[in-house]
């Protein structure tokens, strides 16, 4: 399993966090050409790659002191963002590029790959997915998980039969399918996250081909666009990410909200379950789908109408 995790910002800050990375023994470390060009001044990357899961999430706690030492000696007003990509964490394919193959990752969903001759009459049950440049076909194991769990809850077997009146957070949404997903099944509206901006474009992209836009909003960024409290907040990330941004979940749920996480083995299922509860969330359920795991956790005390 190999794991790469990317810097990104201003120049001058990328260039000094690259040095302090050198002098603390970080290799190989790459410093990448302009990643935006519609920034000024144009943004560049550092990449860092790890194989080992344990020291990946040692090494992100130093990574991470490192870029507070740059923020504070830094005269830009720009933060300097970082994310964690599992480069083993693929799909299966939704078919081939001549011909996607409709599927229903759960009864009540449909999941139909974009083309350019789709037809207009689809029902109300499908969604429109273009995965070309983000996680999330629906067809990995974590992602299932979440669509399971989503389809429960919309059925009322946790909420009983409010979910119309819920507002969703989907954080990592990747494509957006889970915050599609929850408004398909009935939430009244969503919000999607995604720091990479690629993927913030395909899930805006996606909502569009939809025709939901008026109800799920799509930000680029990380918890620091996340001001609201959410009734059900969703997480399908990977392990280092949910354990180093985990606790900023119980601080966006509702009293008597509900949260699901997904994207680990499901041998880390007692881990993440021992994170969260000292975290404040109560486990309601675990599950587990062909060695990947997820949770359902609410606040403590549960309090769920």
């Amino acid at each position: 399993m190999e794991f790469e995790i990317v810097i990104e910002g201003v120049p001058q800050a990328i260039e000094t966090l690259l040095h302090l990375l050198a002098e603390a023994s970080f290799h190989p470390v790459k410093l990448s050409s302009p990643a935006s060009e519609s920034y000024s001044p144009p943004l560049q990357t550092i990449s860092l790659r790890e194989t080992d899961p344990e020291l990946l999430n040692r090494k992100l706690v130093r990574i991470a002191s490192l870029i507070a030492t740059v923020e504070q000696q830094s005269d830009s007003r720009d933060p300097l963002e970082i994310r964690v990509r599992n480069l083993g964490y693929c799909e299966p394919s939704c078919g081939s590029k001549g011909n996607p193959v409709p599927f229903k990752p759960v009864p009540s969903l449909t999941i139909r790959p974009w083309t350019s001759s789709l037809p207009g009459n689809l029902t109300p049950d499908t969604i429109i997915l273009d995965p070309r440049h983000a996680f999330g076909t629906g067809k990995h194991p974590s992602t299932k998980l979440c669509l399971e769990i989503l389809d429960s809850i919309a059925h009322g077997k946790w909420n009983g039969n409010t979910f119309a009146c819920w507002n969703v957070l989907d954080f990592g949404c990747g494509t957006g399918l889970l915050a599609m997903a929850a408004v398909r099944l009935g939430a009244k509206q969503a919000v999607g996250i995604e720091i990479d901006a690629e993927s913030a474009k395909a899930a805006k992209r996606n909502v569009s081909l939809n025709g939901l836009s008026e109800k799920i909003q799509i930000r680029k960024g990380a918890w620091e666009v996340v001001s609201e409290n959410y009734d059900l907040i969703l997480a399908n990330l990977v392990p280092s990410v949910l354990f180093r941004t985990g606790l900023n979940i119980p601080k966006h749920l509702k009293s008597h909200g509900i949260a699901a996480v997904s994207g680990f083995g499901e041998n880390l299922l007692e881990d993440m379950a021992a994170f969260f509860s000292e975290a404040g969330l109560t486990i309601l359920e675990r599950f587990s789908l062909k060695t990947w795991g997820a949770l359902l956790m609410a606040p403590s005390p549960q309090s769920i109408p």
